[in-house]
């Protein structure tokens, strides 16, 4: 098939740009809100602004550690001034709503680095991993469990989905690899839910043992029901964070794309790959094309996640440079 050449590919860029959106990670609402305990008097509305900030600036920066950054601490002082609405939540709450422009502003006048509103959706796998326990994924059995995961997640913006619905035979299986600790058959599960990221818990005796992988790579922790999505929310924060609200800008060479339906899908991969902003073809040449991609994070954060999307290997034939070399799978 003829490879195709430099003005058929820009043409057809801004065809399909006109055409069609990029699909993209999950869109997390209601960062800039949270409830804290408060009475609707003025000292009440003061400490619950303060309280409700900390916990917006978590979910910010992506860092725990936020909450309690002494290089924060006229920020939280003075979080009034940050303040658009207050609202009785009921039960001597408060839910409070801050200006997102003005609180942004703030932060990176701090030195803070944000996460923005797109997220990577992640696969919660929950399974017991005690002695003579059923083999099966535990959602619906660990209710308690799911609520802590559940709980933890929204405070910290990240999006979750859980594995419902699977045949009892499929299930089966997922359920014997995730008591072994293995992540790989679990990502690909992950994928069949729109997922970038896949979160197991080991549910032990004593801890549960909690590992990932995904977008940001593999880790573990161990704790207790909301240790994994913390610890796995710092992960992405401190890959996606930026110091500026629109990130930064990679450029990617895409080798192998031979037809008009190799350029589509190769855009729309990386289009579709966790903290992408947007892409931008700049060049075809041959088979390959640049594009400039706009992304929350750096060029290595930006080779895992194409890696892990399974539409694109390494280009071990590139010769070294700057840009981000890939190949693009059949």
């Amino acid at each position: 098939m003829r490879p195709l050449h430099r003005l058929a590919t820009l043409l057809l860029a801004a065809l399909l740009a006109a055409a069609a959106a990029p699909v993209r990670a999950a869109v997390v609402d209601g960062l800039y809100e949270a409830v804290a305990a408060g009475e609707a008097s003025d000292a009440g509305r003061a400490a619950a602004a303060s309280e409700a900030l900390r916990q917006v600036v978590v979910r910010l920066t992506g860092r725990r550690a936020a909450a309690t950054d002494p290089t924060l601490a006229a920020l939280y002082a003075d979080a009034r001034r940050f303040v658009r609405t207050f609202r009785s939540a009921g039960g001597n709450q408060m839910a409070v709503a801050f200006d997102a422009d003005a609180l942004d502003a703030a932060l990176l006048q701090a030195g803070q680095r944000l996460w923005s509103r797109e997220r990577p959706l992640t696969l919660v796998v929950l399974v017991s991993a005690r002695t003579g326990s059923a083999r099966t994924l535990a959602t619906a059995s660990e209710p308690d469990l799911r609520r802590a995961v559940s709980t933890a997640a929204q405070l910290r913006g990240l999006p979750i989905a859980w594995p419902t619905g699977l045949p009892p035979a499929l299930e089966q299986a997922r359920a014997e690899d995730a008591v072994a600790g293995r992540l790989e058959p679990l990502r690909d599960l992950a994928r069949q839910f729109g997922a970038d990221a896949v979160l197991l818990g080991r549910v032990g005796a004593a801890a549960i043992a909690w590992s990932w992988s995904g977008p940001a790579g593999d880790g573990s922790a161990s704790g207790g029901g909301e240790e994994g999505v913390q610890a796995l929310a710092d992960r992405f924060g401190a890959q996606f964070a930026s110091a500026g609200p629109h990130g930064g800008q990679v450029d990617a060479v895409v080798r192998g794309v031979r037809d008009l339906a190799g350029y589509a899908a190769a855009s729309g991969a990386l289009a579709g790959l966790p903290g992408v902003r947007g892409v931008v073809l700049e060049e075809a040449s041959g088979e390959s094309l640049r594009f400039r991609v706009a992304f929350d994070g750096d060029a290595e954060t930006l080779r895992r996640a194409a890696r892990d999307s399974g539409r694109f290997a390494p280009d071990d034939a590139a010769p070294p440079g700057g840009a981000l070399q890939l190949v693009l799978r059949p």
